[in-house]
């Protein structure tokens, strides 16, 4: 993302595929970024093209339903797109631009812990413990509304001035800051149910059960038609009725999953989720109060500061709140802030 506003920092069309190809690079520093540390195992990567191969065939058809299922997110954003461009040129870059910064939490903390549940839940349902495999789901959704909550209050409070130190360069103005921001908010309300399903979809895939998620991804596309239809064509929400629509379509996704997992597997720590998230909520209640003093006084005209004092008063405000949430946390006796703060402290002492 960043590659792209280097590229084209300027609003409009030139901007979007200054975007896109930043994606591109990003995504082959991706790829290249592991090959260094794969080579230092003993693995080395050359190519190969022998599709025939059974070991080929079969990884194809088990990522066939995972693929469609992952996939109904662009189709989603695409679908969105369309309705935005019946808005003019504006609302398409500005839901872009807010898209980009919700994907940020996203991408840290919902991706890499459903990247790192998998093995272990698959190991889990392989070996037939599902006592073990049912603990193990219900600590990683904790942990993804552990993380993803907070940042949440934190984009709907600060979606002003973190839009504008990223963005408001050139001929992207307040105005351009205030309209994105506004679809930042709304799409922040569903990045918990996206982080969430990051895990819970994964668990699907380890029980050998592929197309559930599938098949719930299109009810998700069919609801996310529905809801751009009614917020932004009925009610006349514009832009912001987009992102609300992904965030109701992100949640809804979760429910419907998370009540087809709790039917297979009997329970699913159902009232420690609830217990958490009540708990998740007061500490936020801290952050936000944090974050509204922050942005009343510090970031009170933040149209019109100067980058680098916008930017040092973001950074304060968003330490100062991060830290005052993961005090309260722990002060509440959440079992996921020991365990981040134990993975945290082993992290350091390899190092030293």
């Amino acid at each position: 993302m960043l590659i792209g506003l280097w590229l084209d920092p300027h609003f409009g069309q030139r901007a979007i595929l200054g975007l896109a190809i930043g994606t591109l690079i990003g995504g082959a520093l991706q790829l290249l970024v592991q090959l260094p540390t794969l080579h230092a195992q003993g693995y080395s990567w050359h190519a190969d093209f022998h599709w025939r191969d059974p070991g080929v065939r079969a990884i194809l058809r088990l990522m066939g339903p995972s693929v469609i299922a992952a996939s109904t997110t662009q189709v989603n954003v695409l679908v969105n797109s369309v309705f935005a461009s019946k808005l003019g040129d504006g609302p398409t870059f500005w839901l872009t631009v807010a898209f980009r910064l919700m994907q940020l939490p996203l991408g840290i903390f919902g991706v890499a812990l459903g990247t790192v549940a998998l093995p272990l839940l698959a190991r889990m349902a392989a070996t037939g413990n599902i006592t073990a495999f049912r603990s193990e789901l219900a600590r990683g959704m904790r942990l993804a509304f552990l993380m993803t909550i907070p940042a949440s209050v934190g984009l709907m409070m600060l979606a002003e001035p973190i839009i504008s130190v990223l963005y408001q360069h050139g001929r992207f103005n307040a105005h351009e800051t205030a309209e994105s921001a506004g679809a930042l908010r709304f799409y922040a309300i569903g990045l918990c149910g996206y982080a969430a399903l990051k895990v819970l979809v994964n668990a699907f895939y380890a029980l050998d059960k592929r197309k559930t998620p599938m098949v719930v991804s299109f009810l998700a596309v069919g609801l996310n038609l529905l809801l751009n239809w009614i917020f932004t064509l009925r009610l006349g929400w514009g832009h912001r009725g987009l992102a609300f629509s992904t965030a109701c379509v992100a949640t809804s996704n979760f429910l419907i999953l998370y009540m087809l997992m709790r039917s297979h597997l009997g329970r699913l720590e159902s009232r420690a989720m609830l217990a958490l998230l009540g708990k998740i909520a007061v500490a936020s209640s801290l952050l936000l109060g944090i974050a509204w003093a922050g942005g009343h006084f510090l970031l009170a005209d933040w149209a019109v500061q100067a980058f680098w004092p916008k930017l040092a008063s973001l950074l304060l405000v968003i330490a100062t709140g991060a830290a005052a949430f993961f005090f309260a946390a722990n002060a509440l006796g959440i079992a996921e802030v020991h365990d981040i703060i134990r993975a945290v402290r082993r992290r350091l002492q390899r190092r030293v």
